[in-house]
């Protein structure tokens, strides 16, 4: 029985390609619809943010004037929403610039409609005479900020005798 050999029967190109495409084809087709799936859920969640984003865009303060009280401490802003949608002012701010100090950091809440301008009179922490006419503030160059509720910030550097 040496020279019988059993021929060696495998399976056939056809058979296997048919075999390895019964085991890709679902495998490939959960992997497809899970990513389907999963794009949808991202681009849902990039649409309900983008509302939000477009109304923050829409929102545009402008600095129109600010006037130092030369015998005082007081200051009046001059703004105007140049935007599309209401604003609220949330807090206001000023700094000196040189020497980093806050001359006001307030809380308020002041409606500003589009295309309506608004003065918003604020008093500063002038720690010497407490006037804006003083050679320690006269000079000096000061950054105004301001937030809105979207928390939209909008700044404006100004100086005493030259706004």
């Amino acid at each position: 029985m040496i020279g019988k050999t059993r021929p060696r029967r495998a399976v056939s190109q056809i058979l296997g390609t048919l075999f390895m495409l019964a085991i890709t084809v679902p495998i490939g087709t959960v992997i497809v619809s899970k990513g389907l799936n999963e794009v949808g859920d991202i681009n849902n969640r990039l649409a309900s943010g983008v509302t939000f984003q477009n109304e923050r865009g829409q929102e545009d303060i402008v600095f129109e004037h600010v006037r130092f009280n030369p015998t005082g401490n007081q200051v009046t802003i001059s703004i105007r929403n140049v935007g599309t949608t209401d604003s609220v002012i949330s807090k206001i701010t000023m700094v000196k610039t040189d020497t980093q100090d806050l001359i006001f950091n307030n809380n308020i809440a002041l409606s500003v409609q589009p295309k309506i301008g608004v003065d918003v009179l604020t008093v500063g922490n002038l720690q010497f005479t407490g006037r804006w006419d003083d050679p320690n503030y006269r000079d000096d160059e000061y950054k105004i900020g301001l937030t809105t509720e979207l928390g939209n910030f909008f700044e404006f550097t100004a100086r005493p005798y030259n706004t």
